[in-house]
């Protein structure tokens, strides 16, 4: 039977708590470990559903709330807030929850799972430390064009010199992430329809009050940071030419510029060398494919290519 135990870990800032869940069967034997890296604007308890799946199959799984989301704030009025560095914040707390992980599960297999911001910040980890794990899995990722997230950067400086700081809000950054996902879907923009099919979903999505917030510039300028350097092809050339990577994304997902953007990275990928790379891209399904009407299929498929890692054995130095 499948436990789900809450925790509560120092970050990195020195400021905050981390808060996070870890999934696992007791009675098994476990045959890997998987770390979920969750998006903007949610938190870690979204993928309850998929983690209890994939630990009824044998993993220890495990994820956190973000600085600046779910229960990673001292109060709600912190939700969409970061201190400075953040971008190295957000990278330190994951590799903190990594270690926390090996610890609990040491000597398997290590797979990191990043969705949508996570799967950015995911790509950024494995820049700088993809020596430690043994694979990794992209949901709703991209390639954003250049001249957009020098823009955002821009946007960014600009408004913390001239409109109040890193601390102030900016239309114009939403426009260029969030509201601007919803551009196909004039009739229900504020429905946030771009993100799954599924009614449901966007309803709980609405009434959620840790999915209802903004970015502070300050949280912008971490994430826009994190997506230039994932999208330069000469710091994307330091991951590990042999680290098998699982890119999974909608047909009709902005983030993934409808699938323009998601065949871009993979070019990307194949020009520095990187020998292990899968693709698919789900005819209609849109940004949240774990939340979409064909989760199961996504889910079988996650699961399916985890287990083809992890029955190669532990190959990489996951306890460094």
């Amino acid at each position: 039977m499948v436990v789900r135990e809450e925790f509560y870990v120092d970050s990195m800032d020195r400021v905050h708590m981390i808060h996070g869940y870890r999934w696992y069967d007791p009675e098994q034997e476990w045959i890997g470990v998987l770390q979920i890296i969750h998006g903007m604007l949610e938190y870690i308890e979204r993928y309850d559903e998929f983690a209890e799946k994939m630990a009824e199959a044998g993993y220890y799984v495990i994820g956190h709330d973000h600085l600046g989301h779910g229960d990673s704030v001292n109060s709600m009025e912190e939700l969409g807030h970061l201190g400075e560095d953040g971008a190295v914040l957000w990278l330190k707390d994951m590799e903190l929850v990594r270690r926390m992980a090996v610890a609990a599960a040491p000597n398997l297999p290590y797979i990191m799972l990043g969705h949508s911001m996570g799967s950015f910040l995911a790509r950024r980890y494995l820049i700088y430390h993809g020596e430690r794990i043994d694979g990794a899995v992209l949901i709703g990722t991209g390639q954003q064009p250049f001249l957009m997230v020098k823009l955002g950067l821009l946007t960014v400086w600009a408004g913390k010199l001239l409109k109040g700081g890193r601390e102030g809000k900016s239309r114009l950054l939403n426009r260029l992430t969030v509201s601007g996902y919803a551009k196909k879907y004039p009739d229900n923009a504020r429905t946030g329809s771009w993100m799954s099919r599924d009614p449901q979903v966007l309803i709980q999505v609405l009434r959620d009050e840790k999915m209802n917030f903004q970015f502070t510039r300050g949280a912008y300028e971490a994430l826009f940071r994190t997506v230039e350097e994932d999208i330069n092809r000469r710091r994307a050339a330091k991951m590990p030419k042999d680290l098998p990577l699982l890119i999974l994304s909608g047909e009709e997902d902005p983030v993934g510029g409808y699938g323009k953007g998601v065949r871009r990275f993979e070019a990307m990928l194949s020009k520095t060398g990187m020998q292990n790379v899968t693709c698919r891209i789900y005819p209609e399904a849109r940004h949240e494919l774990l939340n979409d009407y064909n989760k199961k299929e996504v889910t079988a498929e996650i699961l399916a290519w985890c287990n083809e890692i992890c029955s190669r054995g532990k190959r990489r130095n996951a306890g460094g």
